[in-house]
């Protein structure tokens, strides 16, 4: 098996990518992945570090899946941009209930609606845009998060 379908089976989590709204379905897969990586990783700073490496390897994987896709917009079959934007959307934030709620409807509703900030990530070329507008939104998301708790 060739890197190309090695990232594209990585970016689109395997058969979630191919669902119908693969986006919510990839966030709600990644739910327990930010509850162990909160248990696990408890200092902010470390969590912030596992991202940025995490942004660092989606940004090759997803760059090398376009291949396979033939196409440099951002194809609903890759969902390995929602991954991120989840784990960034909690980043500091205390699991509850009500918050996790909260995170994953501002982040969802922010990546679907697309407007301002997200919607000019999403016009950057290649694996950019592809993940930039989930990062934006889930920056966004993640500061609505820390004034609501």
């Amino acid at each position: 098996m060739n890197f190309v379908r090695i990232a594209t089976m990585i970016s689109t989590l395997g058969p979630i990518g191919y669902f119908g709204g693969s986006g919510t379905v990839a966030t709600i897969v990644t739910l327990p992945f930010v509850f162990w990586t909160h248990a696990e990783i408890p200092s902010q700073r470390l969590y912030l570090g596992f991202i940025v490496c995490m942004f660092v390897l989606s940004m090759i994987l997803v760059h090398y899946a376009l291949k396979n896709f033939k196409r440099h917009d951002d194809p609903s079959e890759i969902v390995l941009d929602e991954v991120m934007g989840c784990l960034l959307t909690f980043w500091g934030i205390a699991l509850t209930p009500k918050s996790i709620l909260v995170g994953f409807l501002l982040f969802r509703a922010l990546d679907i609606i697309k407007f301002g900030l997200v919607k000019k990530a999403e016009s950057f070329a290649d694996a950019w845009g592809v993940i930039g507008d989930d990062m934006v939104a889930a920056i966004i998301a993640n500061i609505l998060l820390r004034m609501l708790f």
